[in-house]
């Protein structure tokens, strides 16, 4: 992978097919190659004609190792990727963020959805819209000396796929403490869907209890749909044939 300075962090990226661009945001504690490549949505962009532009995000992946949740924010994430389309000289591409991405990809289009065309919000829905905990299992458990001792089978399982993907744990943590929902600063997520004029997709799986209803989330924006994968949850929505099916006849057909 490349390699740019976003502020003076630095961010590994790859640019693969030519056509129009479209950038993808993978999910939290995970790679760009795990989430595109690995499933194969590069290779299924890149046959379609479009110009894939994948990264890892800050503390992920090949990029910088930051260990302070100050580093985290929704908006310095959602400021890596802007700064990677200008490094690139790319003046408006599609967007698709999964999971924690397409959080990031909800706030890119709320804030400078001039830059986006068509945005894909995948494995997001109503679970978005609800207050933020106040206890942070994953984080506690990527910081647990023993994962074995974590008895939050979700926080357990994030912290084994993070141990799998050979991430910093200490840097995963620290996004997973970063404050991502705050309404009184407009960047909840009703307020950010309230502010998107996009064409968007909002998808995520039946059985995806990580997202919930992505019909919640498409209702609070006016050129928005969604759809539901039957028999898929959220670990495995992105190889799901049914779940690309429906983004790709989304990103190359369906229009207002």
């Amino acid at each position: 992978m490349a390699v740019f300075s976003s502020g003076g962090v630095e961010i590994a990226y790859e640019v693969s097919g030519e056509g129009q661009p479209i950038l993808l945001v993978h999910g939290f504690s995970a790679t760009a190659d795990d989430n595109w490549v690995r499933t194969g949505w590069v290779q299924a962009l890149t046959r379609a004609r479009f110009k894939a532009v994948t990264f890892d995000l800050r503390g992920h992946g090949a990029s910088r190792k930051l260990h302070d949740p100050a580093d985290y924010t929704t908006a310095k994430m959602g400021g890596d990727a802007i700064a990677l389309l200008d490094h690139l000289g790319i003046e408006r591409a599609d967007l698709m963020g999964f999971s924690m991405g397409a959080g990031i990809a909800l706030w890119l289009a709320a804030r400078h959805g001039a830059r986006f065309g068509k945005v894909v919000l995948a494995g997001i829905g109503g679970k978005a819209l609800e207050p933020s905990r106040a206890d942070n299992p994953v984080a506690d458990a990527l910081e647990a000396a023993d994962p074995s001792g974590v008895e939050d089978r979700q926080a357990r399982a994030f912290r084994l796929y993070a141990e799998n993907l050979g991430q910093d744990l200490r840097a995963i943590a620290a996004c997973a403490r970063a404050p991502r929902r705050s309404a009184e600063a407009g960047e909840g997520a009703a307020e950010l869907a309230g502010a998107v004029r996009n064409e968007t997709l909002a998808i995520a799986g039946a059985r995806d209890d990580l997202a919930g209803d992505p019909q919640a989330l498409a209702a609070l924006m006016p050129h928005a749909r969604a759809e539901i994968i039957p028999g898929t949850d959220h670990m495995f929505a992105l190889p799901n044939p049914m779940f690309k099916g429906a983004v790709m006849d989304f990103l190359t057909g369906w229009s207002e």
